[in-house]
């Protein structure tokens, strides 16, 4: 069977095959998704510990084991980055009912806090716009146009008012295939709800299929840079440029911060963000604002650019090559640079024009179908199904191109998409419902606990949230700036770790 076909049949048979025990291979899920990339679990130089099971909140979709399989493939490739720079190796561990609200922490409204309230969303309305809405040939849309520029293109487009009400009624004047030829058009994003079987048999399958769950691709040649010698963590001295937004960009730069690395990211001047995604998806990263269209703008950026290791995005399409940082223009700044993107549904393609979030990924796919049916579709408890772990991906490709370039050398492509995270979620197996009300409520392997936290003082106030909800015994994670608000920092990096000097260090004491 080629990768396609045993990808359709995987998909195929994770939703028609309903599981009714927790009994899952956890170890071995974890050596497959390793594999592509030329790592092992082995290379921790530990062990790995996965605790509890799926099911663990109502909910037919493996929450836990998604979550917890891409948090423990990042950290096995963390530990290896570290033994590279000579450390020790280490023990990972992950409890699957705290790594379950790591993959959608904001969601329920208490674990991220800002002076013990968390962040308010600005346009309550848009929590209408996460809704199905039925179509005029008896299918349903999905028209999650979140930000405040998304939906009044959609509103008038739609010609309609800014209720749910209205915005119904101007669905159902369209059928579903109109609506996504509509937002393809237009800019803007309507999904439809489509089956597993029914995605599987479109050509956007096809071409998702046909790549791997993180695209890793060496695009030019230069000399082997060596990961730096000194630091605590295994990114440490390690620089890494963004231009994320939303969770699925924005929480690359989370992932790579907490292992160590300088994460800086840039936001247009005029530029706008919701402060819930500012305060779950931002943490660890600096912030800078620079007007990226003009000479000055592009001259700042560009001298950042030229002493990162990493740059990271996920803009619409055709944006990165507006403002001069797509893969060509980039690696041409920046020979050596790892450059990492993330799309919707893939860079290339019958949809790469197509623009979309999270959810919009679980409803193509078929996910949103089979956690309810075709003519109910339901998000999951968590809501969020796919952005953290696109994030947890594209810094695991960020680092395994870091461990290449240290004996190598090169420039890289590293691309990972939301539909293609759907996708490989699918594989791992969905719950028969019946088995999933009995499982939720027995307690033991399927309890769910409360996340690991941390508190911070910040210039935004005292912040509360979630760790990483993943242990590395040698390396925990750690944030040097915890939450800084938009734009405040300046566009510099930070000094690099250097060797103490014992003998200076001593006089000083004398």
């Amino acid at each position: 069977m080629t990768n396609v076909e045993q990808l359709r049949a995987a998909m195929l048979k994770g939703v028609h095959e309903r599981a009714t025990t927790d009994t899952f291979d956890l170890h071995g899920a974890l050596r497959a998704m390793l594999a592509p990339l030329g790592f092992t679990p082995e290379d921790c130089g530990g062990t790995i510990r996965f605790d509890k099971c799926d099911p663990l909140m109502p909910s037919n979709l493996r929450l836990g084991g998604a979550a917890a399989l891409a948090l423990v493939q990042q950290s096995v490739i963390a530990a290896k980055l570290w033994r590279m720079r000579g450390g020790l190796g280490q023990d990972i561990h992950v409890d699957l009912g705290q790594a379950i609200r790591r993959l959608a922490p904001a969601s329920e409204l208490k674990w991220e806090t800002l002076n013990g309230y968390p962040a308010d969303v600005a346009d309550r309305t848009i929590f209408s716009y996460l809704g199905f809405y039925p179509t005029k040939d008896g299918r349903h849309i999905l028209p999650a146009n979140i930000y405040p520029g998304l939906k009044t293109r959609m509103l008038a487009v739609l010609d309609c008012a800014d209720n749910p009400k209205a915005l119904g009624r101007a669905i159902a004047r369209y059928t579903a295939d109109e609506l996504e030829a509509l937002g393809e058009q237009h800019g803007i994003v309507f999904a439809k709800v489509r089956t597993v079987d029914e995605f599987v048999a479109t050509e956007v399958f096809e071409y998702l299929a046909s790549r791997p769950l993180i695209e890793i691709e060496k695009v030019g040649d230069s000399a082997p840079e060596p990961l730096p010698s000194f630091g605590t963590h295994p990114l440490s001295g390690v620089r890494a440029l963004g231009m994320g937004h939303v969770i699925a960009g924005a929480g690359i730069g989370r992932s790579l911060a907490s292992l160590g690395a300088d994460c800086l990211n840039v936001w247009r001047v005029m530029e706008w963000e919701q402060d819930t995604l500012l305060a779950t998806a931002n943490v660890g990263v600096r912030s800078t604002r620079l007007h990226v269209k003009s000479e000055d703008g592009q001259r700042q950026l560009h001298a950042l650019l030229r002493d990162a290791d990493v740059f990271y995005a996920n803009r619409r399409p055709g944006l990165l090559a507006e403002l001069g940082v797509d893969l060509k223009a980039a690696t041409a700044v920046r020979p050596g640079l790892i450059h990492v993107t993330v799309s919707t549904h893939g860079e290339d393609g019958p949809w790469k024009s197509r623009v979309g979030f999270d959810q919009v990924a679980g409803t193509v796919t078929g996910m949103v179908a089979a956690e309810g049916t075709l003519a109910a579709p339901r998000l999951p408890p968590t809501s969020i199904i796919n952005d953290y772990l696109v994030a947890w991906l594209g810094a695991t490709g960020a680092m395994a191109a870091l461990a290449r370039r240290a004996v190598e050398g090169g420039s890289y492509r590293v691309h990972v998409s939301l539909t293609r995270a759907a996708m490989w979620a699918v594989t791992l197996g969905l719950f028969d419902p019946r088995y999933v009300e009995s499982a939720v409520r027995s307690g033991g392997e399927h309890t769910l606990i409360d996340p690991q936290l941390f508190t911070s003082l910040t210039p935004l106030g005292i912040y509360q949230g979630v760790t990483e909800n993943v242990t590395l015994s040698r390396t925990p994670h750690h944030y040097m700036n915890v939450l800084s608000p938009r734009g405040a920092d300046q566009p510099v990096w930070l000094p690099r770790p250097k060797q103490v000097n014992t003998a200076e260090f001593i006089k000083l004491f004398r």
